[in-house]
């Protein structure tokens, strides 16, 4: 199923965040774990502010309440509201 935004909406899929041991052994946190989650941003709406805020690949994170989920076969999907969005992760 594809989903194209409308209004001040993006399409994110979440992701699960990873960490190192201090011997390099790699963690992966369920974010279901935390209060807010962690997204990459797959479809924006047309809107102007939406496109001159964010981008395909952006890593955003958001409330875990936040926006609606859609189950698409094994990828969880989340449609959010511009406003539901804290931040932009810069790596």
């Amino acid at each position: 199923m594809k989903i194209k935004p409308i209004g001040k909406r993006v399409l994110v899929k979440t992701i699960n965040l990873e960490e190192k041991t201090s011997t390099g052994i790699i963690l992966i946190q369920n974010n279901d774990e935390k209060n807010y989650r962690i997204g990459e941003i797959i479809s924006l709406s047309s809107d102007s502010e939406v496109n001159s805020l964010f981008s395909i690949n952006d890593k955003v994170i958001f409330s875990k309440k936040s926006g609606v989920k859609i189950n698409d076969s094994s990828k969880e999907q989340i449609l959010l509201n511009l406003e539901e969005i804290f931040g932009i992760i810069e790596e």
